[in-house]
């Protein structure tokens, strides 16, 4: 996750701050993002637990019209953000020794309060934390979810027993814990010292106040007994067992010997005390150079329930392996066998180091090559040319071909019999009512001349050859799907363009997408054992199967806008 990617996060977490939970659609078109760049925001987000998926989700990334809502951690990151994204300032202005701080929670607000800097510790971690509630000198304070949080300079002097009565004589809002203080009323006690103190805050114990009540910002992941320039190394594994854990160290220890910077989370909690290992996890994964996972029954246990600790960084791979795909380095101590794989990582490459030693994991962390192909030449073959018959030797040949009647009539027929095959496998989803869950499921479609699946890397400015999309209908034409909703912009006649203009009106449509009943060749209801829902094997155009695309109207499904009516300069 780099710089640009954190700003663009913040700026989506800003939003479900506010109103929560929205339409993914919504937010990234709100915010004017492209679509790849928002889904590659949300799997960041999804495997950082981040974001979570409200309702009409699946166990992957949303599609637009799925609602997302922002989890406790998405709060810690978002205040760690201070509300822009953007590297903090290593200089923090020294606060007061004495501070008001002013909450308005879930479970209603109350009014300020005059704690000193160890107190404001408190507050600011339960903050930080996503804590519902903390307590202050025997008095337990419980407002849920932080709604509002403000921290002031009390220049006034005033404890808080008088800003609680002034805050119910004055203050303009009312709720069921009396009067307390609006925005508007917040303005005129001073400073605002909440983003200078929280934007310099870390996780957990972030804030650590000195005798003189300063704040600093700890970096304890970088903070260690020996000092190098090698980029570090981080081993995720599984706490089977004390052996594994032994054999763990040991490997650790041999790449250590071989001048590789590695690091290990038991090394990382030696260092502090009252370790976080969420936080870091998290620093460990962004950090490192490269991400060392030793596979074993338990990994792949814990990975496939996302349980502790490894379930988080489980997420963690999952959200950049194919992004970063050099990064992470599957090992084995004994075979590659599927009982130690998680789903997720399936078919990936896995280094088995009982048979294969540890050369091949070296040749992987410092990218030196096995093998090295020669130079391209700069000469081609020569080959014959073949002649090319005369026009009417071709013309002569299709005189004496059987009359294409009969050849035309074979392909009706037989398309008109694929039709019917379809329509009837696929009857639960076509012969659909509203309450059909089959309305709208999972289809797999995969390129018959291609078939890369279901090991394909996502390259940019190139064509999948295997994606998900989902069953809309049949058409005289061919099968319909729906694997993505957009914008278009109408006049009052009801016609149509892709390009907004001044005199057009925009509206929410799905995009419906043809493949033609020739172009498909099989079909398998099963599925496999990755994506056990059906699978259509189908011919590739140009590197995409469809024939036709039209769109429908969100609000009125009756109401489809097709070439026949579309604007093209608007």
């Amino acid at each position: 996750m780099d710089a640009n990617d954190k700003k663009n996060l913040d700026r989506i977490l800003n939003v479900l701050y506010k109103e929560s939970p929205l339409a993914w659609y919504k937010i990234y078109s709100d915010l004017g993002l492209d679509k790849n760049l928002a889904d590659h925001l949300f799997k960041i987000g999804f495997a950082f637990n981040y974001l979570q998926i409200e309702h009409k989700g699946m166990g992957e990334y949303p599609t637009d019209n799925h609602y997302v809502s922002l989890t406790s951690e998405g709060i810690q990151f978002f205040a760690l953000q201070n509300f822009s994204g953007t590297d903090k300032t290593v200089e923090t202005p020294l606060p007061a020794q004495r501070f008001n701080v002013y909450i308005n929670g879930s479970l209603g607000g109350f009014n300020l309060l005059d704690i000193d800097a160890e107190q404001l510790q408190l507050v600011v971690d339960a903050y930080l934390e996503g804590k519902q509630d903390f307590t202050i000198a025997g008095q337990n304070y419980r407002p849920k979810k932080f709604h509002t949080f403000k921290i002031f300079e009390n220049a006034s002097k005033r404890n808080s027993r008088e800003l609680k009565k002034i805050g119910n004589e004055e203050g303009s809002k009312k709720g069921f814990m009396g009067r307390f203080f609006s925005d508007e009323d917040l303005e005129e006690l001073g400073e605002d010292l909440t983003s200078s103190i929280i934007g310099n805050a870390q996780f957990g114990s972030g804030i650590v106040v000195s005798g003189s009540s300063a704040f600093r910002k700890q970096h304890d992941y970088n903070q260690s007994a020996e000092s190098t320039n090698e980029k570090p190394i981080f081993i995720s594994y599984s706490w089977d067992s004390q052996e594994h854990e032994d054999h763990v160290f040991s490997f650790a220890n041999e790449l250590r010997k071989n001048g590789f910077n590695v690091d290990i989370d038991k090394i990382i909690s030696q260092r502090k005390t009252s370790t976080n290992f969420n936080q870091m996890m998290h620093e460990a994964f962004l950090q490192s150079e490269h991400i060392i996972v030793v596979l074993s029954k338990g990994y792949k246990e814990k990975s496939d329930s996302f349980q502790g600790g490894v379930g988080i960084e489980y997420r963690l791979i999952l959200g950049e392996i194919d992004r970063h795909p050099r990064k992470y380095v599957l090992v084995s101590f004994l075979g590659r066998h599927d009982s130690i794989i998680p789903m997720g990582l399936t078919g990936r490459d896995v280094i088995d180091l009982s048979t294969a030693g540890l050369d091949p994991l070296f040749r992987k962390l410092t990218n030196q090559p096995e093998y090295v192909l020669s130079p391209v030449s700069k000469d081609k073959p020569s080959l014959p040319m073949r002649e090319i018959a005369s026009f009417a030797q071709h013309q002569a040949k299709i005189n004496n071909t059987k009359s294409p009647d009969n050849t035309t009539v074979k392909l009706v027929a037989k398309r008109i019999e694929k039709k019917k095959e379809l329509r009837k496998d696929f009857a639960g989803w076509l012969n659909h009512k509203k309450e059909d869950v089959k309305k709208r499921f999972r289809m797999i479609i995969h390129s018959a001349e291609n078939d890369t699946y279901p090991d394909q890397p996502m390259l940019p400015n190139t064509h999948p050859t295997w994606f998900g999309t989902e069953i809309h209908g049949s058409s005289h034409l061919g099968m319909e799907f729906c694997d993505e909703n957009t914008q278009i912009y109408l006049n009052g006649e009801g016609n149509w363009s892709t390009e907004p203009s001044d005199n057009l009106e925009a509206t929410a449509v799905s995009v419906i997408k043809t493949i033609a009943y020739d172009d498909i060749l099989a079909w398998d209801m099963d599925g496999d054992g990755i994506y056990n829902c059906p699978h259509f094997y189908v011919n590739f155009i140009d590197g995409l199967p469809w024939k036709d695309v039209y769109y429908v109207d969100q609000k009125r499904g009756n109401v489809h806008f097709n070439s026949r009516n579309k604007i093209e300069n608007p």
